[in-house]
């Protein structure tokens, strides 16, 4: 018997997130709210000037790297980089936007502080095919 091929529908939901995936996303923050630490419960999401159509890459956590963000923030499952830009600061208490999939900043690194890229610890809020 030959090997079974995973279905289209599979083989798409494994590339929504395959590590080195590029997409171009936009970012919004809330806006009618003070910004305290956190998220607040209030206000309208609005794009962030500077950040709309923006290139981001995924990659795919090794299990330990995965478990350390965890004990940090939990929820985490998935990171992206993006490259560094002047003037324009991605802080945790903005989304991340693209397509239908929205992503929860948990916390934005700049390795070694050498500003080239940006490292995302992101939270998917809402997954292809839900409501909330």
């Amino acid at each position: 018997m030959g090997a079974v091929m995973p279905s289209a529908s599979n083989r798409k939901l494994v590339e929504s997130h395959a590590s080195g995936r590029h997409v171009i996303a936009h970012f919004q923050q809330l806006t009618g709210v003070s910004s305290g630490p956190g998220f607040a419960d209030g206000g309208t999401w609005t794009d962030v000037p500077g950040l709309s159509n923006v290139p981001v890459t995924f990659r795919t956590m090794m299990p330990y790297e995965r478990v350390m963000a965890q004990q940090l923030y939990p929820g985490i499952k998935s990171w992206a980089f993006m490259r560094w830009r002047r003037g324009v600061n991605v802080r945790s208490n903005m989304r991340m936007v693209y397509g239908n999939h929205i992503y929860r900043i948990q916390d934005v690194g700049n390795y070694d502080e050498n500003n080239t890229d940006i490292i995302l610890y992101l939270e998917e809020w809402q997954p292809t095919g839900t409501v909330r």
